[in-house]
């Protein structure tokens, strides 16, 4: 592989779901990664990065070279003009196919039978909603939400 300073990957892939491409070219590569990217400043040969989490995000310094692994906000996308895109599909020759001799891949470690990764099973969890109707005055409804929220360990 040529001489980088930064690779971008999506988030995770829609087929398997499983958002291991990015992480296993990084430790393929043996170079640092930054997962769920959603802020970027490069400055001095490092990154400096917002990487979100579930509870609000991380901001992490890695020196170069770096794998990232990029969330929706990272990047606002730019839409071609129309008449560009037609004139790339009128000349086929404007659009650079690679195929597997092209890029040397072994097609014996690649595909969904040579996959590191396995899918055995993927559904949709099913949620319980649980309700609860607070009654009494205003003032009654707050004390009891505040008693709640003390029982959760949310206060």
């Amino acid at each position: 592989m040529s001489d980088y300073d930064i690779i971008f990957c999506g988030r995770q892939a829609i087929d398997g779901d499983t958002a291991q491409v990015g992480p296993e070219i990084a430790e393929f590569l043996g170079i640092p990664q930054i997962t769920y990217v959603s802020e970027l400043e490069i400055k001095d040969g490092k990154v400096k990065v917002k990487r979100a989490t579930e509870d609000g995000y991380y901001v992490i310094e890695s020196p170069t070279p770096v794998l990232l692994t990029a969330i929706k906000g990272l990047n606002i996308p730019r839409y071609a003009h129309p008449r560009l895109i037609y004139e790339v599909y009128a000349d086929p020759s404007k659009i650079k196919v690679w195929t597997n001799a092209e890029v040397d891949v072994d097609l014996t470690q690649v595909g969904v039978k040579n996959s590191p990764t396995n899918v055995f099973k993927s559904f949709v969890p099913v949620r319980e909603f649980k309700g609860e109707t607070l009654t009494g005055s205003n003032k009654e409804i707050a004390e009891q939400l505040v008693i709640k929220l003390h029982e959760l360990q949310l206060l």
